[in-house]
């Protein structure tokens, strides 16, 4: 498509910005399968009812354009989801892998933020009222999803996932010593004998025949005293 005026751009971005809402319609239940805090997984799932929502409004402006809903595809998004999953999958402690998720949300939510005011104003400038008042409406919207994640993020999980860190470093500080020497002191016997099998076969060999030696040695003299004496 050769876009030659501003109208003709604005559309174009219009097209997009519903792409990016598709992909999200794709994405969130991804999202919401690896959460485990019960707040942030029904934001997720409120917040893909409310894109569905915002994708049909989307397709309504586009049909009142005589525009395609597919012809142009957002790449910003994909890669902002494609970065989101491949994080989140990588996290395996469930606290730490919750505030990465809501971080990988809020960035969606910005991303959206900026391209609904940048449309609403273009609309206001070309004269499109209905654009204008439905962008507006579903910018609100994406203002209001990103609100209730910070919430979320401050009030829960971030702190959950910085405590979850402090109990582990506290426990590594606090462990007796003598637990964490012998931890560490079976850690190195452990490795030294998958290293070298049978070195430490040959070893432990003849540490066993010499302790052998040792006990039965010292026990023969003193029978052979017994029997001189009787």
């Amino acid at each position: 498509m050769n876009v030659d005026d501003f109208r003709k751009m604005y559309v174009a971005e219009l097209q997009e910005l519903r792409s990016v809402e598709d992909q999200l319609v794709e994405a969130l239940p991804r999202m919401a399968a690896l959460v485990e805090h019960p707040q942030l997984m029904q934001a997720l799932e409120s917040h893909l009812s409310e894109t569905k929502s915002q994708r049909d409004r989307l397709d309504r402006l586009l049909r009142a354009h005589n525009a395609g809903k597919r012809e142009h595809e957002d790449g910003s998004m994909h890669a902002i989801i494609r970065e989101a999953e491949r994080w989140a999958k990588m996290v395996s402690d469930r606290d730490c892998r919750d505030a990465g998720i809501v971080a990988s949300a809020q960035r969606v939510e910005h991303y959206e933020i900026a391209v609904y005011g940048t449309l609403a104003t273009w609309a206001k400038q070309l004269g499109l009222g209905e654009d204008e008042r439905v962008l507006h409406d579903i910018l609100q919207e994406e203002r209001r999803a990103d609100e209730k994640l910070s919430q979320l993020a401050e009030r829960d999980l971030n702190r959950e996932a910085a405590e979850h860190i402090q109990s582990m470093t506290y426990a590594r500080q606090t462990a007796s010593p003598p637990a964490y020497y012998l931890r560490e002191g079976s850690r190195s016997v452990g490795h030294q004998v998958e290293d070298h099998p049978f070195v430490s076969i040959a070893f432990a060999g003849a540490v066993g025949y010499l302790l052998a030696y040792a006990i039965h040695g010292t026990e023969r003299p003193s029978s052979r005293g017994a029997r001189t004496r009787n």
